[in-house]
């Protein structure tokens, strides 16, 4: 029996809007999945069901699974696709006046950026041109939608009659505004909502998602869930993180545990050592001989700095290992399209990487001809030799049409910077390396055998980068080790574990001494 089996259960089961926190690794699109299929069967009228999430990897995900277990028709698209598909372009003459046109074209360039909603509305009508905000933490789109759908009675019809119930994916990356249009669809439509999130897991804040968005939705009438269950990480990894984030599911281990471990790393006589990481190879060459860190095993160092990351890469190689530095790209920013975009860099850049494999991975249509068709507008990035950012752009441009996206200039630009720098090939070439040095940014979404990270980069004393650590924790499958170069965390562990019962920090986690120890750990 799962510790959340209860509320699992409860999901399936209940008739009204809710809200899942659902921890790294809970299967919580298998579960979306499941209630939409519950969901459709429900309906015994024309009304379908949508799926809405930020990216086209999400998307695609949610459309395999459910194409196997709903065979009614059902919508899923990224929340910029849903609002301007069923909002924006079909209502927006009726929301304002015939002079506004519905086959606008997108475009995200600095010279379509403004300040006020007004200047993007007159633009919009004048120009013919959807723009957005300087500000990134404002969200032109969903404010438009907000208000189409307020003045115009036939968009509310429409979505009414339309949708019985919206799923919505990925929650803590959401801003005010998509809040704000999310909650007008419940409380003034009457439509269902289905949200799942896990506020640990907001590492976007920088691009406008609110830190407080689940304490919002505790104010509206919604039945609420958690899904705790880990089924990506070992238990006991997984209780360490239950510990700081997920604390009233914490347990008491009943004996020592093995798999997260502390490794003494406080030695440092001056900034440029620790800069540097001064006696990293000999720590870790003695965490290797001692089998605490077993190399026959994937080892991921998370190293939240690109310069880090490529000083431990350098050290260690040459040191005698093979560690392969996957840094963070353009195109990992949270981007609406990002995961398209990864896929696509992957084709350009990884030799044994197909247009089979693109088509798969992007859940793209996979019929013949569209195969043929896609290959011809992206076969020139193979060609390294004969690249630059113009063909780049047009390449993305040509895409965009082909396939009904709307890849913004920050997009193309960025996915333009990613292939024709050299700097960021071996985050495409050598992925499936064994010995890897990456951010928590690029670890994202990914999960590894074992996992080690720096004290350093977790404020979680102070209340700071609590979702990195939350992230950083749980990609470690088998084993997590944390290098204390850093005396707070450690007082900070200490403290917590003692809040919630725990007589002797061995049962939390193992403790690897180094042979300059500074700490009494007894």
């Amino acid at each position: 029996m799962l510790i959340d089996q209860r509320q699992r259960d409860e999901i399936l089961s209940d008739n009204d809007s809710i809200v899942i926190s659902a921890s790294a690794g809970s299967g919580k699109t298998t579960i979306m999945v499941k209630k939409m299929g519950i969901e459709m069967e429900k309906i015994n009228d024309h009304r379908t069901i949508a799926a809405v999430t930020f990216t086209v990897k999400a998307t695609g995900e949610i459309k395999k699974k459910a194409g196997k277990q709903i065979k009614k028709p059902f919508v899923v698209m990224t929340n910029d696709s849903f609002i301007e598909n069923e909002i924006i372009r079909p209502f927006i003459s009726d929301a304002f006046d015939n002079n506004f046109n519905r086959d606008y074209s997108v475009e995200y360039g600095d010279r379509y950026k403004f300040d006020e909603f007004s200047r993007g509305l007159e633009q919009l009508k004048t120009a013919n041109t959807l723009g957005s905000f300087k500000d990134n933490k404002q969200n032109f789109n969903f404010k438009l939608a907000f208000i189409i759908l307020e003045r115009s009675v036939a968009a509310q019809e429409y979505i009414k009659s339309k949708y019985a119930t919206i799923f919505i994916d990925e929650y803590q990356d959401s801003d005010y505004d998509m809040h704000r249009f999310f909650i007008k669809l419940k409380n003034d439509l009457n439509i269902k909502l289905f949200i799942v999130g896990d506020s640990k897991q907001a590492i976007y804040l920088w691009r406008g998602a609110m830190s407080n968005i689940f304490d919002l939705l505790k104010k509206e009438k919604f039945n609420f869930y958690e899904l705790v269950t880990n089924f990506r990480c070992d238990k006991e990894i997984e209780n360490y993180a239950n510990l700081f984030h997920n604390t009233q599911y914490f347990s008491i281990p009943e004996k020592s545990t093995e798999n997260v471990v502390f490794r003494e790393y406080n030695t440092f006589n001056s900034f440029y050592e620790r800069r540097n990481f001064t006696g990293f190879v000999d720590e870790f060459n003695a965490l290797i001989s001692k089998k605490v860190i077993n190399l026959n095993k994937e080892i991921t160092i998370i190293a939240n700095f690109n310069n880090d990351a490529i000083k431990l890469t350098e050290l260690l190689n040459g040191a005698g290992y093979d560690f392969v530095f996957i840094p963070k790209t353009p195109i990992d920013e949270g981007l609406p399209n990002g995961y398209l975009l990864k896929e696509l860099a992957l084709y350009a850049k990884n030799s044994t990487y197909s247009i089979y494999d693109f088509i798969e991975k992007t859940s793209i249509d996979e019929r013949k001809q569209t195969r043929i068709d896609i290959n011809k507008i992206i076969s020139c990035l193979k060609k390294e030799e004969d690249i630059s950012l113009e063909k780049v752009s047009q390449v993305i441009i040509n895409l965009g049409v082909y396939l009904g996206i709307s890849f913004t200039d920050e997009e193309v630009a960025k996915f333009g910077e990613t292939i024709c720098n050299s700097n960021y090939d071996m985050a495409f070439k050598l992925v499936e390396e064994k010995y890897k040095i990456m951010t928590v940014f690029a670890s994202k979404g990914l999960e590894f055998e074992q996992v080690i990270s720096f004290a350093r980069y977790y404020k979680i004393y102070q209340n700071e980068n609590v979702q990195n650590h939350y992230v950083c924790v749980t990609r470690a499958k088998s084993k997590f080790l944390m290098f204390l170069d850093n005396d707070d965390y450690y007082n900070h562990v200490l403290e917590i574990s003692n809040k919630n019962g725990i007589k002797d920090i061995a049962q939390i986690v193992k403790i690897e001494e180094s042979k300059d120890n500074l700490h009494n750990y007894t």
